[in-house]
């Protein structure tokens, strides 16, 4: 009899070890999930940049170790709980579900760059996104478990003896391998909805605005009330007796899994309906860069027609000037008269007639001078001052069209910004080094530089905002095909716009 005891003591031990570890695995493996879907998805702060992977490990050992000590240390269990036994009401659990989700937030803002809104969700995404799986196959498994129960009670009665003999180690065997199966289900399910919800990101990669935040926000909120709602109610304790909901309230089997899931797909269709609404702006976006750039042409085209207009009528002109000259050359000898001012007159007019056509800066190649000689006119007009150090660089296989469309969007917005400011100015520049070249147009500007909400371009001060972007979009495909960069300074009451573009070696 002792020995069985004995046996028994050790069997029940061992069940219990083997629970804390099976507990404490599927826990960190959880909060490795949660460091899972944010990688990649937000960047830690430049002083962290060289301690990336032990931001990622003190997050998932942090969470840890609350959870450890809130479940397994007897002063934590009274704390949270009221009672060293641990958890025995459901609705005890809130209070740490929202320390956890309070702690998750504030290392997020810590150690993570970027807009808060944007670290704010992800993090509550990830803390919900683990209470609604939990809820979502819960009822399944609270009906395995109880049909299961029902078996072995049916063949208790029915005086099975081999279930009579061994009832106690074949029911803690099923109770673990139920535990088990839930554990390992539960984290195959959360692995791929956050696999899938990052993908999505993944391909919108930006900084959301704060109406598609709320967007995204709005079903994980939902989704966390509900499932604060359910530890509310979910089971009671009063002196010795256990309330069960779904006991009480059948149907709650069927609803509870239903909303869950519910929520859990309107946060997957949230992050796919952003992705798409971005994927067809992008198109839109990409159609309208591609016309800019048609529209470039025509106007890079009316140029080189006016141009070619201008030498045809000054060929055909020519014959009679000559003729005229002569004329007038042929009366001075006849008449012994001075037709000297009718001749200077006559050539100025004349030079004046070639000046017309004469390209007003030389950059070393037609269509650039082109570009640069139409904006020349353009602040003539308007009264700025404009310098020029622009040379075309030949060598490094850079198209001449694309530098014009970074000539003619970057001088535009160089022409809008100088003309509401005193003594306007506009400079351009390049050089080159090695294989790179570099393009800077400086212009006077004393405001600040302020970006829209998406982070991705400067703010306008156009009435029609619609169009606003495409000229620094069509600059960054540019630049990006020659795997360059564009950047944007302001200081010294003066705006930089630089871009750097790699050219084919020497």
């Amino acid at each position: 009899m002792r020995n069985q005891r004995a046996q028994k003591e050790n069997g029940t031990a061992l069940i219990d070890v083997l629970y804390v570890l099976l507990d404490l695995i599927s826990h960190g493996l959880k909060r490795v999930l949660m460091v899972y879907f944010i990688h990649g998805l937000l960047q830690v702060k430049d002083r962290y940049k060289n301690r990336e992977r032990w931001v990622e490990t003190g997050l998932v050992f942090s969470l840890l170790a609350f959870y450890m000590a809130v479940n397994y240390v007897p002063f934590m269990k009274v704390l949270f709980y009221g009672s060293e036994e641990g958890l025995v009401q459901s609705r005890s659990s809130i209070f740490p579900v929202f320390i956890n989700l309070l702690f998750v937030m504030a290392y997020g803002l810590h150690f993570y760059g970027g807009k808060k809104r944007n670290i704010c969700y992800l993090l509550f995404t990830a803390c919900t996104l683990n209470e609604l799986v939990m809820f979502t196959l819960h009822s399944l498994f609270v009906a395995i478990i109880s049909g299961i129960s029902a078996l072995m009670t049916y063949l208790v009665i029915e005086e099975n003896v081999f279930i009579l003999e061994n009832f106690y180690p074949i029911f803690s065997v099923i109770q673990f391998l139920w535990n088990l199966s839930f554990h390992v289900v539960f984290l195959v399910l959360l692995y791929k909805v956050i696999g899938s919800l990052k993908r999505n990101f993944a391909v919108i990669n930006r900084e959301f605005s704060h109406v598609q935040t709320l967007f995204l926000f709005v079903p994980g909120i939902i989704g966390l009330c509900f499932s604060v709602m359910l530890r509310s109610i979910l089971y009671t304790y009063n002196e010795s007796h256990i309330g069960f909901l779904m006991d009480e309230y059948p149907e709650t089997r069927f609803l509870i899994p239903l909303i869950s899931g519910l929520c859990l797909i309107s946060i997957l269709l949230s992050a796919v309906i952003l992705r798409k609404l971005v994927e067809s702006s992008e198109k839109e976006a990409m159609v309208e860069i591609y016309r800019n750039r048609i529209g470039d042409m025509e106007e890079h085209m009316k140029d080189v027609e006016r141009l070619y207009d201008g030498i045809r009528g000054m060929r055909h002109d020519m014959k009679n000037c000559i003729a005229d000259l002569e004329i007038l050359m042929c009366k001075e000898r006849e008449s012994d008269g001075d037709y000297r001012e009718e001749i200077r007159g006559y050539l100025d007019g004349l030079c004046e007639a070639m000046d017309e056509l004469d390209m007003k800066c030389n950059t070393g190649n037609p269509v650039t001078d082109v570009v640069v000689s139409r904006k020349i006119r353009a602040m003539k007009e308007r009264g700025i001052s404009f310098a020029c150090d622009f040379l075309f660089p030949e060598k490094l296989g850079i198209s001449a069209f694309d530098i014009s469309i970074l000539l003619n969007n970057g001088l535009d917005n160089a022409l809008e910004a100088s003309e509401r400011e005193k003594n306007p100015f506009i400079r351009l520049s390049s050089y080159c080094k090695g294989n790179m070249f570099f393009i800077e147009i400086r212009n006077t500007f004393t405001g600040s530089i302020q970006t829209s909400d998406t982070g991705a371009v400067l703010k306008t001060s156009k009435n029609d905002t619609s169009m606003h972007g495409f000229g620094i979009k069509n600059m960054k495909s540019c630049a990006e095909k020659y795997y360059g960069t564009l950047r944007c300074e302001s200081g010294d009451g003066e705006f930089l716009l630089a871009v750097m573009l790699q050219g084919k070696e020497n």
